[in-house]
């Protein structure tokens, strides 16, 4: 009484009459515990046969809780169910804060039950706030209990809220139950009532109206719906969520798979569903078709189309699944969804990931009090990686404050943040306004799963920038007194935070090719041992030892010093010491590297057979004429004495692609027409000598 009493002395609405309401478009109506033939209160108490649901916060929501059964609600089934910080269900992952929206409306949060929707929180010293949820066959139970509202001044709480959902499978009703309610929030913003997944369907019990203790509602469904609803959805891209994905330039392709849902309570035929991928200016890169024949309601069907993305090209994508051709459909905004795809170019040694695009709101977002936080979900490109850095923009910072970054493992209940990788913070003279990167207190290497970023206010007026422009990722999450939500814009706004990964130091080195020497060649007078070096790593190489060796004979081996090797390419060696035929015989003839911490070594030995024959010969090395040089389709080499050869081209990388002996006369005409343009290694042997040259492939017309 003394509580009512103020209330009506400062003027606010509370609930003092009897009262019922509806029905809404779909049939359900409303009656409370002082209408005739209404509920009646009765508490029920689940702190001892319920579980404490843990994580919620300030603004945030936590599950899914999965119901033992279905939970009819309006023209379709629930089972999954968050619970959110504010007071209310919802039965589609969504986060809602204040100003609270009107019920029902369509647009934000849908599919939901406002039980006592306010700024409610869990965060602040000495919060006495807690949540239970109780489930079995035929009933669910959320109960919130001395749940107090936010406030900014210290200690960000006050009043207390007891209030309980009550879900009755049986019968299909929904009942709220208010044990107590004392003090006011902001602006009196309380909304309580339930809504459809339509979003323009639904009933409103009450808004800005406090209720009173000892008070119950029930929403009752129809016998008989006052609508017949014809409606599809396309349920998610890829898989539940639609989150963004990673790929790989010139990687694996990309399937096309989503999913189509019977949202309503008639059957749908004929529906027409397109898959298609588009580059960051809507040209399409890979597009599927098909049409679903019959779908029943609450029916889905999981589509792959034929069709699939290679991304052939780093940047931005969108993968889109769009629904048509299904008559009298009540809702169109869930006939399409949007999924963001980042490819990356793997072959660079250092990417910065993140899912913000270039554009800017220009104003940011911080919370008050300078306690709150962002952080974003990351998918690696490859592994093994090194994360260096991480990376964020600040839209503003105008005291200046520091910020901490943090790296999180993915290791948290349900895939959640977990155990804590790296934390720097970052000093107000290093924390201004634009893009900036913070290098990690130790590098770390990237094995498995994802990792956790996060942005840290370390004081007031600092805020990170938001990327508007979609496609959005939906891995944003914002972060109040250490507790992650999911961020409640994330399906509008990117966060500008990311990691900066380099290549993990991969030092390989290997021998892939002679120059010169072939397997069946013989081996007659001293020869200089060439072969082909190969750098297989991303590191750059030099200063390794070469060796070389036939059959049992003594091992030579000579340190390469010649051009550092970047990544990728290749180097030509030339042994001071010529192999010398002393003993005739067939055998192996190898040569390999000898690098220090060589990743494979598999990879590190090229061997031939030949057969040496003592000889008497004194080694010549003569070039050859080749006319004409460049050419296209044949070239005619001239210039060497008459007799039998051995002719071999050799490509820059050592590998050889042609072969052939044959008898010169006074010239040979050798057709190159198969051959792509390039340069190419010639060597003639033959007549106790050896005659190189150098051919160039011109480019065919």
């Amino acid at each position: 009484m003394i509580r009512t009493l103020l209330a009506a002395a400062l003027g606010l609405p509370l609930m003092l009459h009897a009262a019922s309401g509806g029905p809404d478009d779909y049939g359900y109506i409303w009656k409370d515990s002082d209408e005739p033939g209404g509920p009646v209160f009765d508490w029920i108490d689940i702190t001892s046969s319920g579980v404490l649901v843990t994580g919620l916060a300030d603004d945030n929501f936590v599950g899914p809780f999965v119901m033992q059964t279905n939970m009819p609600y309006y023209w379709y089934t629930v089972k999954n169910m968050w619970i959110g910080s504010n007071g209310y269900l919802v039965f589609n992952p969504a986060n809602e804060a204040s100003p609270f929206p009107i019920i029902p409306q369509a647009g934000g949060m849908e599919d939901y039950i406002a039980a006592l929707t306010a700024d409610l929180t869990f965060t602040g010293a000495g919060n006495p706030g807690a949540c239970y949820v109780y489930d079995s066959p035929d009933t669910t139970i959320v109960s919130y209990v001395n749940v107090p509202f936010w406030q900014q001044a210290a200690p960000s709480y006050t009043g207390s809220n007891t209030f309980q959902v009550i879900l009755n499978k049986a019968d299909s009703t929904i009942t709220i139950q208010f044990q107590e309610q004392m003090g006011l929030t902001q602006n009196n913003d309380i909304v309580i009532g339930i809504e459809s997944l339509s979003g323009d369907i639904g009933l409103q019990h009450s808004a800005d109206t406090y209720p009173v203790a000892n008070y119950a509602i029930r929403f009752y469904a129809p016998a008989v719906p006052l609508l017949d609803i014809t409606d599809a959805a396309m349920e998610w891209l890829s898989e539940a969520g639609s989150r963004g994905k990673v790929l790989q330039r010139n990687g694996p392709a990309f399937p096309m798979t989503l999913q189509v849902l019977n949202t309503g309570n008639q059957s749908v035929s004929n529906v027409q569903v397109l898959g298609q991928v588009l580059n960051a200016g809507g040209q399409v890169q890979a597009t599927g078709t098909q049409t679903i024949a019959l779908l029943d309601p609450g029916v889905d069907t999981m589509i792959t189309f034929p069709d699939e993305f290679m991304p052939a090209a780093s940047g931005t994508y969108r993968f889109t699944g769009n629904l048509s051709g299904i008559p009298n459909e009540l809702v169109l905004a869930n006939n399409s969804l949007t999924q963001e795809l980042t490819v990356y170019d793997t072959s660079s040694v250092v990417l910065g990931l993140d899912w913000a695009g270039t554009s800017d709101d220009g104003v940011g977002i911080g919370w008050a009090g300078g306690n709150g936080g962002a952080g974003v979900y990351l998918e690696a490109p490859y592994y093994p990686c090194l994360v260096t850095a991480t990376t964020i923009r600040i839209a503003s910072n105008l005291t200046p404050v520091g910020y901490y970054m943090k790296v999180y493992d993915d290791d948290g209940v349900g895939g959640g943040p977990g155990t804590l990788l790296d934390s720097v913070f970052v000093q107000p003279a290093d924390a201004g306004a634009g893009d900036n990167s913070h290098p990690l207190s130790s590098p770390l290497t990237w094995t498995e799963g994802g990792l956790y970023v996060s942005w840290e206010m370390g004081g007031e007026n600092v805020n990170i920038a938001t990327d508007i422009i979609g496609p959005f990722s939906l891995h944003s999450f914002e972060i109040l007194d250490n507790v992650w939500a999911e961020y409640r814009d994330r399906t509008t706004e990117d966060f500008h935070l990311g990691l900066r990964v380099e290549q993990e130091p991969v030092l390989d080195i290997g021998c892939t090719n002679y120059f010169g020497l072939i397997d069946g060649l013989d081996l007659t007078q001293p020869t200089v041992v060439r072969v082909w070096i190969r750098n297989f790593g991303n590191q750059v190489a030099n200063g390794f030892p070469v060796s070389y060796q036939f059959a049992s004979e003594p091992v030579v081996t000579e340190n390469y010093s010649g051009p550092a090797i970047p990544p990728g390419d290749s180097s030509l060696f030339s042994f001071n010491a010529q192999f010398l035929p002393l003993n005739s015989g067939a055998g192996a003839f190898c040569a390999w590297s000898d690098l220090s911490s060589d990743m494979e070594q598999l990879n590190d030995t090229i061997c031939v057979t030949v057969n040496v024959i003592a000889g008497i010969f004194e080694p010549v090395h003569e070039p050859v004429e080749l006319v004409p040089n460049p050419a296209s389709d044949r070239v005619t080499l001239m210039g060497v004495p008459a007799g039998p050869y051995r002719l071999d081209l050799v490509d820059l990388t050592g590998r050889s692609v042609f072969s052939e002996r044959f008898v010169m006369g006074d010239r040979h005409l050798l057709d190159v027409s198969r051959l792509t343009s390039g340069t190419y290694h010639l060597q003639m042997l033959g007549q106790g000598s050896l005659y190189t040259g150098k051919l160039i492939v011109a480019e065919r017309p």
